[in-house]
């Protein structure tokens, strides 16, 4: 049984997971100190261990996708550049062998960033990068009605969710 049901992002981030055929989904928010991230919410975890890890900007994966602003992969296509190693203690912590990190909104001060892997190696495509791009606008505007709960669009007609069309 899921201890969650009644927390409305915890069931998205579950949605992300399932929806993008992985084994893991996680997201991190922005912490008091505007400089670091943390992993507030996850699904498919075999711990709870990301709860006391840290993103910082352009540091490991996640925090390399904070700084330039895109979807930044680890699978078993990447090499490792200028020395930096692509993955994290997330990765690590979960036995990850393949992951991909998107940043939520703007590139100077994004409201957040979503991960997700698998626990066996894989290939990411550009289809999969492009429908993880459209769930982090959607986990996005979940933020910003949870936050103020407001919608971020007014009036308008309601657009299908990147999560009901994904490519998987």
């Amino acid at each position: 049984m899921v201890e969650y049901e009644e927390d409305p992002m915890r069931r998205l981030i579950d949605h992300l997971r399932i929806s993008s055929s992985h084994d893991f989904a996680a997201l991190a928010l922005p912490r008091e100190d505007g400089r670091t991230y943390a992993w507030y919410y996850a699904s498919g975890n075999m711990n709870h261990r990301y709860k006391g890890m840290v993103v910082k900007r352009g540091k490991g994966l996640p925090g390399l996708a904070l700084r330039l602003g895109e979807a930044v992969i680890s699978d078993s296509s990447s090499r490792n550049t200028g020395g930096e190693k692509l993955n994290c203690a997330l990765m690590t912590a979960e036995g990850l062998h393949a992951a991909a990190a998107v940043p939520i909104g703007p590139l100077a001060a994004p409201n957040g960033i979503i991960m997700v892997g698998a626990r066996q190696a894989r290939l990411y495509t550009t289809t999969e990068l492009q429908y993880l791009d459209s769930c982090a606008i959607e986990v996005g505007r979940a933020i910003q009605l949870h936050n103020h709960g407001v919608p971020t669009e007014q009036g308008g007609t309601q657009q299908s969710s990147a999560f009901e069309t994904g490519p998987i």
